[in-house]
């Protein structure tokens, strides 16, 4: 994978060996793509193993049924010559409020990557139709409920329905028809897959990789407004810590909050004294949900599994469970479970923020104290957010289903895990732009100017949070909760 900038203008290659998580996101805000030479000869060659494979054996899908119908032989029954038609358009049905042209488009980004690996079998043609409805800036109508972690039939098989034109795009319109027909052998390759699972994941990821960053640097704002004692990030602190994560954390907090100032206590209240356990933990699950992304981006897990050398004459297929998403949703739920046990330590972040006693100023930042509300309600708007997180925490790995008469008889709901995901990213943007704007707030009240410290990230994050409104009369605070939302998902 590479970007390719001929002629002028930049273009995602995919190539089947690597698919930076960036360039799904780069591909879902509309860039365009094109496939790899290397690419469509795996593709090729991968084609020819299945065909000899089914030359000799039953291969699943194939030259069969699937699910409770994998016994069924396609070469004995009625219509088997049409049967991958067939699939696509039993398979295509879902239900609910249609999925953003965004995730669609990293679905379809994903799904062209998986496919270019070579391990499906399927026509290389299919693969340039993937191309060509990408770069044609239409998408399929792909709706929330379908997919349990098992791969995302509906999703896929709609795909397929667009591609053939006979279902409308995302948007309504006259369907262009990418391809004139889809052969048998093509249709349970292409739907096998999680490449919608993966995307939802993927853009959740990326997103919070940007908030947390940007979230950590809002509580050192408020351990500053605080008069926070830095040494709970000191190197020894570090040098101590239970895991590489939470010694990084205590470097990068040790380094925001350098030059703060005078500490005010001896001992911080947890909020502030386990910021690098607070944020070091989140960091490592992200980092070990990136990864997981990283080689699902680019594995060819379709079942079954086209694998050997036509050249050498040792093609075969491997009949497999590799769809089963259990990591991924076993991931997801660590990464939710350290963004929720998060949220109470930014909730009393905000809560003494608004206290005389940690700030100097009045309650609830406001002008004086006559009773005035200030940015009271804003600790009611963080904590409804964190109600949403703190839901969407509870491990969906847990949940299981038996279906297809007994055929499948369990199911990962990863899909379900990387829609919770997105959802705790969009609430938490909540939180940290209240904090963003207590603690901005707090830092004005209190005179403090950002050439006062250190660090350049402070000084400029601090800058940013400084362009938020002066006024700390009582007004509708929609609008400095609007813009903080913003300085928050900003890369700095």
């Amino acid at each position: 994978m590479g970007l390719n900038t001929a002629k002028g203008a930049s273009m995602i290659v995919i190539d089947g060996l690597q698919l930076d998580l960036a360039d799904i996101v780069a591909v879902a805000d509309g860039e365009d793509v094109s496939l790899a030479p290397e690419a469509l000869v795996r593709m090729a060659e991968s084609r020819e193993s299945a065909v000899a494979t089914a030359l000799r054996r039953p291969v699943y899908g194939r030259s069969t049924g699937v699910g409770a119908n994998r016994t069924v032989s396609l070469a004995e029954a009625e219509g088997g010559d049409t049967h991958g038609l067939k699939l696509l358009r039993s398979h295509a049905v879902d239900a609910g409020k249609p999925l953003d042209r965004r995730t669609v488009r990293a679905m379809l980004a994903v799904r062209l990557s998986q496919l270019a690996a070579g391990a499906s079998g399927i026509n290389p043609a299919i693969a340039e139709a993937l191309v060509a409805l990408l770069n044609s800036g239409s998408v399929p109508e792909v709706r929330e409920f379908g997919g349990i972690g098992t791969a995302d039939l509906p999703a896929l098989a709609g795909t397929a329905l667009t591609m053939l034109g006979e279902r409308e795009p995302l948007g309504g319109g006259k369907a262009r028809a990418l391809l004139e027909g889809w052969a048998t052998a093509d249709a349970l390759p292409f739907i096998s897959s999680s490449a919608l699972t993966i995307a939802q994941a993927v853009l959740a990821h990326q997103e919070l990789a940007v908030l947390l960053e940007n979230a950590a640097s809002v509580a050192a704002l408020s351990f500053a407004a605080m008069s926070g004692n830095p040494e709970a990030f000191s190197p020894a602190v570090a040098d101590a810590a239970d895991s590489p994560a939470v010694a990084d954390a205590a470097r990068l907090f040790h380094g925001l909050v350098e030059g703060s100032g005078e500490p005010a206590r001896i001992q911080d209240p947890y909020c502030l004294r386990t910021l690098p356990q607070i944020f070091g933990s989140q960091a490592e699950e992200l980092a070990a949900l990136g990864a997981l992304l990283q080689r699902l981006a680019t594995a060819g897990n379709e079942n079954p599994l086209v694998h050997g050398s036509p050249a050498h004459g040792s093609n075969d297929v491997a009949h497999h469970g590799l769809f089963q998403m259990t990591n991924l949703a076993r991931r997801v739920d660590a990464l939710q479970l350290a963004v929720g046990a998060a949220c109470a330590t930014h909730l009393r972040r905000i809560d003494l923020l608004c206290e005389p006693a940690y700030t100097g100023g009045h309650p609830f930042l406001a002008e004086d104290g006559s009773g005035q509300s200030g940015v009271m309600m804003l600790e009611y708007v963080a904590a409804a957010a964190v109600g949403r997180i703190r839901s969407n925490a509870q491990p969906v790995s847990l949940q299981t289903v038996v279906l297809s008469l007994g055929a499948e008889e369990d199911a990962s709901f990863a899909s379900v895990a990387a829609a919770q995901l997105q959802s705790t990213a969009d609430a938490l943007v909540t939180v940290a732009a209240v904090e963003l704007v207590c603690a901005a707030r707090a830092l004005r009240l209190q005179g403090r100017q950002p050439d006062e410290f250190a660090s350049p990230r402070f000084r400029t994050v601090m800058r940013a949070a400084l362009t938020l409104p002066s006024d700390v009369r009582d007004r509708d605070l929609r609008g400095d909760l609007e813009q903080a939302q913003r300085l928050v998902t900003a890369r700095y």
